[in-house]
C-alpha cells in the first residue's frame, strides 16, 4: 500500500522524514500500470527527440551542401589553380596562367604577367600586370612594391604616373570597385 502525504502533513512531520513526493494517479490503478504509462511516455519523448535530431542532421547536411554549392558558384576557380614562379621576370619575358599567379621575385619593366585569377607578387611590380584576363573584375593584384607601367583587371586598364618610384613603399593591392581600379595599402 502506498501512502500519500499532503502539504499539511509535511508541515507537521519531523524534519528527518524527507521522503520524496509521489505523484497521484487515478484511484484504483495498479502500480504496474503507472510504471508502464511512465515508460511509454518516456519512449515517446525519446522517439520524438530522435526524430528531431535526425531532421536536424538532414537539415545540417542540406545546409552543408548548399554552402558547397554557393562556394562553387561564387568562386569560379577551383582550389588548385595557383601557380608559383620563383625568380625575377626581366625585360621581354612574359608569364601567363589560367588561374592565380604567385611570383616570388620582381616583375621588371618590359616584363608582362597575365592570369585569369589573382596576381600576387612578393617583390616589385614594375612591368605590366593583367589579373582577371578573361574579364573577371573580382580579381586583384598585390605587390610588395606596386609601381607598374600598366595595370589591368578584367577589361579595365590604368597607368601609373611616370617617375613614381618612391623608396620604402609599403605593400599595396589593386582592385576594381564601381568600374574603376583602386590601389590601397595592405595593412
Amino acid at each position: 500500500m502506498i501512502t500519500f502525504v499532503t502539504d499539511n502533513d509535511k508541515k507537521n512531520a519531523p524534519l528527518e522524514d524527507e521522503s520524496p513526493d509521489v505523484g497521484l494517479s487515478q484511484k484504483g490503478q495498479p502500480v504496474e500500470k503507472i510504471i508502464e504509462q511512465a515508460e511509454a511516455e518516456n519512449e515517446t519523448q525519446i522517439n520524438s527527440e530522435n526524430t528531431e535530431n535526425s531532421e536536424n542532421i538532414k537539415e545540417k547536411s542540406v545546409t552543408e551542401e548548399n554552402i558547397k554549392d554557393i562556394i562553387e558558384k561564387e568562386f569560379s576557380m577551383t582550389e588548385h589553380t595557383a601557380k608559383f614562379h620563383k625568380g625575377n621576370l626581366r625585360n621581354g619575358m612574359s608569364l601567363e596562367y589560367d588561374g592565380s599567379l604567385i611570383i616570388l621575385g620582381d616583375v621588371n619593366a618590359g616584363a608582362e604577367v597575365k592570369a585569369t585569377g589573382n596576381i600576387l607578387i612578393l617583390g616589385a611590380l614594375k612591368g605590366i600586370a593583367h589579373a582577371g584576363c578573361k574579364g573577371s573584375t573580382e580579381a586583384f593584384v598585390f605587390a610588395l612594391n606596386l609601381i607598374p607601367v600598366q595595370l589591368r583587371i578584367g577589361n579595365i586598364i590604368t597607368r601609373f604616373p611616370d617617375g613614381d618610384s618612391k623608396v620604402n613603399r609599403k605593400p599595396e593591392y589593386a582592385y576594381v570597385e564601381d568600374g574603376k581600379i583602386y590601389v590601397s595599402p595592405f595593412e
